[in-house]
């Protein structure tokens, strides 16, 4: 797990280098944290004030343009030698104002993460009403909402 942790360790710390005080609050989580299992994907929130006017496409070439920062780092390589494989992180920016669209992702991270910079309130989950699984749902059913 060290490799894993030193390898979001590095990448977390350049964005927070870069955005400075713009970084409100960072949360990991997922399988990887849960079952303590390097081959498994780690998921990361970063909420950073102002990214509410940048696509999610965008949003995510700015992750990727940390990500290839680490990728020269030496982390990054004994993560790989470790491992066999890249690292799973899977990295979403948010911004505060976007914590209250109830995104599947930031409910998760926000109940079952750790919070690892700045705080966070958790989101009220009564405020979902009714939960459809899709799955049991039958062509043509009416479903009332």
């Amino acid at each position: 797990m060290k490799e894993l942790f030193d390898v979001v360790e590095d990448f977390l710390g350049r964005v927070i280098q870069h955005y400075g005080t713009k970084v409100d609050t960072i949360i990991i989580g997922g399988p990887a944290i849960e079952e303590e299992d390097v081959n498994k994907p780690v998921f990361v929130l970063v909420v950073i004030k102002g990214v509410k006017k940048i696509s999610f496409l965008a949003r995510q070439e700015i992750v990727e343009y940390f990500m290839k920062k680490v990728e020269a780092e030496k982390v990054y390589s004994n993560y790989v030698i470790y491992t066999g494989h890249r690292p799973l992180i899977y990295t979403l920016l948010v911004d505060p104002s976007e914590l209250e669209y109830h995104i599947p992702l930031v409910v998760y991270l926000s109940t079952k993460g750790v919070l690892v910079y700045g705080n966070m309130e958790v989101p009220k989950l009564p405020s979902f009403g009714n939960v459809i699984r899709m799955g049991e749902i039958n062509k043509g059913d009416v479903v009332d909402l």
